[in-house]
């Protein structure tokens, strides 16, 4: 990729693109799993942000390796450059899930909009007959409950490993290591 840009290194400009977007796609997918009538709402900022930050991620752990090899390399590069790997596989990982359960939680929307709704009193239906499940399929709702708490799971990893990166590298910066 690249090592420079406008002669500074890369990778100290690039994390801070992570360490921004991935914290907002976690809080996010919180909204999103946690309060389901701001679903509508917070489900593109929860893709764009959880894509984005993997992307950035990505980036910076690229980036990383290269500041790595110019500095020389020591036990805290590495240790950070692990927290890295683990912050860049958390970001896709969060990505991945965090667009899964959108695109199910669409077409189960799609199937509850399209399904006919019958009052218990109506002509069709005997009285007491329990009323089939309006999201038109078990199976959906099955998935998406695995895929929310998949998300947060991810999320929670995902956090953890920005903070534990970030500490690593600012130590790294502050304390002249």
């Amino acid at each position: 990729m690249f090592e420079k840009v406008f002669g500074l290194p890369a990778h100290p400009l690039v994390v801070h693109a992570a360490v921004v977007l991935i914290p907002i796609a976690v809080l996010a997918a919180f909204a999103y799993v946690l309060v389901p009538r701001l679903r509508s709402k917070v489900g593109w900022v929860l893709v764009l942000s959880a894509l984005s930050g993997a992307g950035a991620a990505i980036v910076a752990a690229e980036t990383g390796d290269r500041f790595a090899q110019y500095l020389g390399g020591s036990p805290t590069i590495n240790e950070h450059g692990g927290f890295g790997l683990d912050t860049r596989n958390m970001a896709v990982l969060l990505a991945v899930v965090a667009v899964v359960l959108v695109v199910v939680e669409r077409a189960r929307g799609t199937r509850r909009a399209q399904a006919p709704v019958y009052d218990q009193r109506d002509q069709w239906t005997n009285v007491g007959e329990p009323q089939r499940d309006s999201s038109g399929s078990t199976v959906l709702k099955v998935v998406s409950i695995v895929l929310s708490v998949a998300l947060l799971g991810t999320a929670v990893g995902a956090a953890v490993s920005v903070v534990r990166a970030g500490d690593t590298g600012a130590r790294m910066v502050w304390e002249g290591r």
